[in-house]
């Protein structure tokens, strides 16, 4: 197949002006970089400057007339006028990275009937690893299923820009399935560790697809509103005067309709002027009156009820969607009309992938094959086999030791590879099993069964990587042009399945698990949590509410339908349902804060330099971030502060944190892909494939499961046993929680309540552009997925999470009572205290002693 002609473009990350030695880049860190246009489609290393004195041998541009290199610039900006807009791709939980020696990134991309008319491009911009060798790797573009190109990856010190023509026919209304997959080899390394340093960035500002703007939008196909540059959806809530809070409360439902509608995963929410450009959408929520004047309302005519419409963009202003009534209740009538006006048709890979990207739902009680998770069969030729899925356990779900989850792999090895060959298999970063490959003649397997326990589960999307490690003796002089280099290790076939046991359905308090997953408790029944749950806006400024739209949007997407917020000014009383607090620190009450656990002096001590810092003018938070620099590091485009708020000193040094804290960088851990790259071009059976691995390795055997080592569960289980008889003899004392002095946000989640009506959850920062900034960078949905524990203390500069254990949970009731379930939350119950599993063995086993001594000495006669 021919390779796709590149295209070469420019990217300014940073304007210097005056001398760029002088420039500074936005982290500070040392000269800005540039995206620089290479004469050719290649991607160019950036060339060294010029020594000051004449060098021995001239350089290529040295002793060029002005007129020339006059004539390079004009060319260059000719071929960036040529450039079109593209339809961006959206934010996913995997991000925008393809790493190791095969991976894939798939994206949902809804488009009209007139954007699939005429011609369409597939454009891809990356950045590629030094260690990536050109010679033997590839970047694979496929819409629907149809390969449209490829090409060498070769983009070291540059962003490269390659673009694909998508043949008519391909692109259907609706949902279409982008997939982006990459084969890496290493330049001059062939081991296993030498896999992790290969990587392919995607640059999300500039990849997407090459289609006309949709003209022909209207309520049905709000999911083809564009996404920004870091694919947030923007929403530009529309005030022609400071709202009052009833009315602000409905305009975040209408926020919160939209985001569910579009089915993007990162909202990004801002009130004030209209927004501009071919991303995003603009909202006008109000009733008739208080509408009216607004330009373009008179077009809609009378208004006798509730009322949606969506009115075109005007010059270069956003579509704007109209939310009305003649009174607050029709406007509310009109949302929750919205938020069922969705289509989910399109093609079929594209319909398929729509609700997979956000991980298959599971239930408990279920046998899944992976081919129905979007897994093919394979076969592999190179060191480090990773395949990932995604699974979305239910938001009440409890993760405990009274189950497992039984793996059965289908699939086979060569001969040959080294005795440290071996399968592992991860659950959200953590190992759960390992299986070797012991036999040198290699093998071919139909059902390895290998048990991964439930406690490595978390309630919302689980990441789960099944990796082969295939050493062998051909490593050792990694001669990667080689015929041996191209032979196949290992065979993954798509009959691979879990088995999924029922599952233990209560919340556990507190855990932000169950906030992320599905907004519990805040999207629960009112008849459950007693009443409507409360959205708490102290201060009513700009930035804050665009911080708590943005998240009450954001928990939408969780619960999967609107949330009934009842906006008010204070936390205190008793009354209404579940507690969300958003608001800058200095505007809380230091009791809402000390019943999360936090100490309010702490925080004060902590934040105290940066509580009066005001945002400097340029990009950072809900404008994003884009330099070759953070490229590199894999950081979420949005999560980025303004140089003046970055934290490089603290007032004050905090305790020490637990042990239970945890940190996660979703630079370094980026999110499993639902889906594996694609069988080739003329695939074989899995009969044909099982066939053929047979006669090649004359043989089979059975692999044994390998538990994990005796010594290490003894020792955590004699752990478990001291800490669980350590609180029956003390209950321990409840301490404030330590906070991050780098956190630019904190969320927590009180833990004194055993009613879901009784929860606090709180979100502050120091100030409010700094909370509207850090809350832009939570919603990334690969920042967002890593919420668990007690508290979480986020550092928005790079979306680094930190998060606190909870020393005790409570298992808090969410459905009607059933024996089954009963059971096995008492069956979790136990085995996460087993302190009281012990008492109540010991207890029952002196019962039993007790009452056979009394019937032993009535039975038989007595000696004289």
């Amino acid at each position: 197949m021919a390779r796709a002609p590149a295209l070469a473009l420019a990217l300014a990350c940073a304007v210097a002006s005056g001398s760029a030695a002088r420039a500074q880049s936005f982290l500070g860190t040392g000269p800005a970089e540039r995206l620089t246009v290479p004469p050719t489609g290649d991607a160019l290393r950036k060339p060294n400057p010029a020594p000051p004195q004449a060098p021995a041998q001239p350089s290529a541009t040295q002793g060029r007339p002005p007129a020339a290199e006059s004539s390079d610039a004009t060319r260059r900006s000719q071929v960036q006028a040529t450039i079109a807009p593209a339809r961006r791709l959206p934010a996913g939980t995997r991000g925008f990275r393809l790493s190791g020696e095969e991976d894939v990134l798939q994206y949902p991309v809804y488009l009209t009937e007139g954007q699939v008319r005429g011609g369409a491009r597939l454009r891809v911009s990356y950045l590629s690893a030094i260690s990536v060798a050109p010679e033997g790797s590839e970047l694979t573009g496929l819409v629907n299923g149809t390969k449209v190109g490829w090409t060498r990856i070769q983009a070291p010190g540059a962003v490269k820009v390659v673009e694909f023509a998508i043949p008519d026919g391909v692109l259907k209304a609706g949902y279409n399935a982008v997939t982006l997959t990459a084969s890496q080899r290493h330049r001059v390394d062939c081991t296993i560790e030498a896999t992790y340093e290969l990587w392919t960035q995607i640059d999300p500002s500039r990849s997407g697809l090459v289609v006309a703007p949709a003209a022909d939008l209207d309520l049905k196909s709000l999911a083809a509103l564009e996404p920004d540059e870091s694919g947030a959806l923007p929403m530009g809530v529309l005030l022609n005067e400071k709202p009052t809070l009833p009315r602000l409360e409905r305009m975040i439902g209408a926020v919160q309709a939209v985001a569910v509608v579009s089915r993007l995963a990162r909202p990004a929410v801002s009130f004030g002027p209209p927004l501009s450009g071919r991303n995003g959408v603009n909202l006008l929520v109000g009733t008739a009156a208080e509408i009216r004047g607004t330009d373009g309302v008179e077009d809609l005519g009378p208004i006798t009820g509730p009322r949606l419409a969506l009115l075109p963009p005007r010059g270069n202003r956003a579509p704007t969607l109209v939310v009305t009534g003649l009174g607050p209740e029709d406007v509310r009538a009109a949302t929750a009309q919205l938020a069922v006006a969705g289509d989910a048709g399109g093609s079929a890979p594209g319909a398929a992938l729509a609700p997979l990207i956000r991980g298959y739902e599971v239930q408990g009680g279920e046998r899944l094959e992976l081919a129905r998770l979007g897994v093919t069969s394979r076969e592999f030729n190179g060191r480090l086999l990773r395949t990932r899925i995604e699974l979305r356990f239910p938001a009440d779900f409890v993760p405990a030791d009274y189950g497992k989850v039984m793996l059965h792999l289908a699939g086979g090895y060569a001969a040959g590879l080294d005795s440290s060959a071996q399968i592992v298999v991860d659950i959200n970063g953590r190992n759960a099993a390992s299986v070797p490959l012991p036999y040198a003649r290699g093998e071919v397997f139909d059902d390895q069964a290998i048990p991964l326990p439930l406690s490595l589960w978390r309630p919302g999307l689980n990441s789960v990587e099944i990796s082969a490690q295939l050493p062998n003796a051909s490593d050792k002089v990694c001669d990667t042009l080689s015929p041996a280099a191209r032979q196949p290790r290992f065979l993954f076939l798509d009959r691979t399945r879990l088995e999924i046991p029922a599952l233990a359905r209560a919340v556990r308090s507190p855990d932000l698990a169950a906030v992320k997953a599905g907004a519990v408790p805040f999207a629960v029944p009112v008849t459950a949590s007693g009443g409507r749950p409360r959205l708490v806006l102290p201060v009513t400024d700009r930035e804050t509410a665009d911080a708590a739209a943005t998240l009450a949007a954001r928990l939408a997407i969780a619960a999967k339908r609107l949330i009934d917020f009842e906006l008010v000014p204070d936390a205190g009383g008793t009354e209404g349902g579940a507690k969300l607090v958003v608001a800058p620190a200095r505007a809380l009450n230091p009791v809402t804060i000390q019943e999360v656990g936090l100490d309010p002096g702490e925080i004060r001590r902590i934040w105290a330099g940066r509580a009066e810092t005001v945002a400097t003018p340029g990009q950072f938070g809900p404008e994003g971030v884009l330099t070759l620099d953070r490229l590199r590091r894999n950081l979420p485009m949005r999560c980025a502060l303004p140089p003046a708020a970055v934290p490089v000193s603290v007032a004050a040094a905090p305790a020490a944190a637990p042990p239970s804290a945890s940190a996660a960088a979703p630079a370094a851990a980026p999110a499993p892909s639902p889906r594996s790259p694609p069988r080739p071009a003329s695939p074989e059976t899995d009969e044909e494939l099982v066939a053929r691995w047979d006669q090649t390795l004359s043989g089979a055997a059975f692999v044994p499961t390998v538990l994990r080592e005796g010594w290490t569960r003894l020792a955590n289980g004699a752990l478990r046993l001291r800490s669980g008889v350590t609180g029956l003899i003390e209950a321990p004392a409840a301490g404030d929680v330590p906070v991050n002095p780098r956190a630019s946000l904190i969320i927590a989640e009180d833990s004194g309540g055993t009613r879901l009506s009784e929860t606090t959850v709180l979100v502050t920062a120091p100030n409010p552009s700094m909370l509207k900034a850090s809350v832009s960078c939570l919603v990334d949905p690969v920042v967002w997925t890593r919420l668990v524990g007690r508290a979480a203390f986020l550092d928005a500069s790079d979306g680094t999470l930190t998060t606190v254990e909870p020393d005790r949970v409570a298992l808090i009731k969410t459905r009607i009572w059933s024996l089954a379930n009963f059971r096995l939350v008492s069956a979790a119950w136990l085995s996460l205290n087993p302190g009281y599993y012990v008492g109540m063995t010991l207890f029952m086993a002196l019962c039993l002693g007790l009452a056979t001594t009394g019937l032993v000495r009535q039975l038989g006669r007595r000696n004289s």
